[in-house]
């Protein structure tokens, strides 16, 4: 990190000056450096400060701690700053007391984040803000010294620890940013101070929360408004529900959307086949530049988040047509579309989390790659969670969209999906001279011998739902049912000590 002086850090935590300056900062003893600052933090699972004297003696240069909580711990830490020596032959260590840690480790990061000169980008949104993060990484670390989020470290604590990982010769901080509810990005655009806000998208995702469609708008539009002076925040064209919550902060806005939509976007994106569909060509569009990067397949949302990320690009005056060139090495979060091929069966593991829109993409997809591949396109979706009071018209709607699609079988994950599979067989039901499709339930993800029973060679199989629901379970014990049985088939055909194929994986 960038060092902060012992007076800075004082400053921040509303001390006085600290007893070293602060170099490094840690919330984990496991990963502690010696001379870090650690700071205590509590959660609904864990107490850092039963694990200050661990600290302290793995070489800590201080222990930052909630007063209230650290009241009467005290004993055997020698002394405290402003409290009486309890044994002069005991090691002292400094303890810091403050009303709060979680707001100190923010205060510590923000002055951090201002030492730095680093262009900082913000990404939230509803839906593809992970991914969205990962394209835009992948672009500006092209022409810049990057800091980003890592995995989806998205949140009240992960925000901080990013910005605090940047030093000195960082040029750009790319920081994601996840919401419950109302209040909490803009709690953590004043930490990050973002240069660039980018809102992906709004859709009915937290409504058990936020209730309606218009509260999410307006929550993830507090990114608008926390935007440094100067800065500007990029918005899709086709979200006017999002549009006026934006312009009441009256922040610049830039605007992305896909070729030939309907809304006018001042960054444009398109993904077209190569001459003989070996390859895929994607084209953006910016006002006075365009770019052509070659690319795997993307699907639709992807080509709607790399376009956001060329719009991020553009606004920070970065060189986009440099940048665009990042995406076609851009490595996306495990579990967001990841294509597994094994023998048998090709499997889109896309089980990170699932809402309606997300599910509908992954469908549009699902049927496209098993009409490229002549396979039959298998959905299994789980329950999508945090829905509201209307989450089984949702579930329902989600299974007619898949039999309208031309998803040829379903299976419904979890309580919630039973209304999915009714909504799929009410589709199908209707189509007399049509028998070619199934359906079924399971209750949860543990019942993987049901569904795998059921799959047929050639399958294209979609795995997507809400990430509590850990379908990713059934994904593996899949692959690794036909690894094994291919395994069997070759040694028994050819001998041993022959090669057999274990599967591959590509990133859509």
């Amino acid at each position: 990190m960038i060092p902060l002086t012992a007076e800075e850090a004082g400053k921040a935590l509303g001390l006085p000056v600290l007893a070293a300056p602060v170099s490094g900062v840690s919330i984990d003893t496991r990963t502690l450096q010696p001379g870090d600052l650690f700071v205590a933090l509590k959660g609904e699972h864990f107490d850092g400060h039963d694990f200050v004297e661990k600290a302290l003696s793995a070489g800590a240069s201080g222990a930052v701690v909630a007063r209230e909580t650290w009241s009467g711990r005290s004993a055997g830490f020698g002394a405290r700053p402003g409290g009486d020596v309890a044994s002069r032959a005991a090691p002292v260590y400094p303890v810091y007391e403050v009303d709060d840690t979680l707001a100190a480790l923010w205060a510590l990061a923000r002055d951090v984040r201002r030492k730095s000169n680093a262009i900082v980008f913000a990404v939230t949104g509803s839906v593809g803000k992970t991914s969205t993060k990962d394209l835009l990484g992948a672009m500006v670390g092209r022409v810049r010294r990057l800091v980003m989020t890592a995995a989806n470290q998205n949140n009240e604590v992960g925000v901080p620890l990013t910005l605090l990982a940047v030093v000195p010769d960082t040029e750009a901080v790319v920081v994601e940013m996840g919401m419950r509810g109302r209040g909490q990005i803009a709690a953590l655009a004043e930490v990050a101070e973002p240069d660039v806000g980018v809102i992906t998208n709004i859709h009915p995702v937290h409504l058990e929360l936020l209730g309606t469609l218009e509260n999410i708008a307006q929550a993830k539009a507090e990114l608008a408004a926390g935007v440094r002076q100067g800065g500007a925040v990029v918005i899709p064209a086709e979200c006017g529900i999002l549009q006026p919550y934006v312009e009441a902060t009256r922040c610049p806005v830039v605007r992305f959307g896909l070729q030939g939509s309907a809304c006018a976007a001042d960054v444009r994106g398109s993904l077209r086949s190569t001459a003989g569909g070996a390859g895929h060509i994607l084209s953006l569009w910016w006002p006075r530049g365009q770019a052509e990067i070659e690319t795997s397949y993307m699907p639709r949302h992807n080509v709607e988040n790399a376009t956001a990320a060329a719009a991020a690009c553009y606004v920070a005056g970065l060189p986009v047509a440099e940048c665009a060139a990042g995406i076609a090495a851009a490595r996306l979060s495990k579990g967001r579309g990841d294509v597994l091929r094994v023998p048998g069966l090709t499997i889109i593991d896309d089980n990170y989390n699932a809402n309606p829109a997300a599910v509908r993409a992954a469908v549009d997809d699902l049927v496209g790659l098993a009409g490229r591949t002549g396979g039959r396109a298998v959905a299994v979706l789980g329950d999508m969670l945090e829905l509201g009071p209307e989450a089984e018209r949702y579930h329902r709607e989600i299974g007619e969209y898949a039999g309208k699609a031309g998803v040829r079988a379903l299976w419904g994950v979890g309580e919630l999906a039973a209304a999915t599979v009714e909504g799929f067989q009410r589709w199908w039901g209707g189509k007399t001279k049509d028998a070619d499709w199934t359906a079924g339930h399971v209750t949860s993800a543990e019942e993987t011998s049901l569904v795998s029973a059921a799959l047929r060679q050639g399958d294209v199989v979609l795995f997507k739902a809400s990430r509590s629901m850990r379908l990713e379970t059934m994904v593996r014990r899949i692959v690794a049912e036909r690894q094994s049985a291919d395994e069997d088939r070759l040694v028994a055909g050819h001998g041993p000590g022959e090669e057999t194929e274990t599967g591959t994986k590509e990133t859509q």
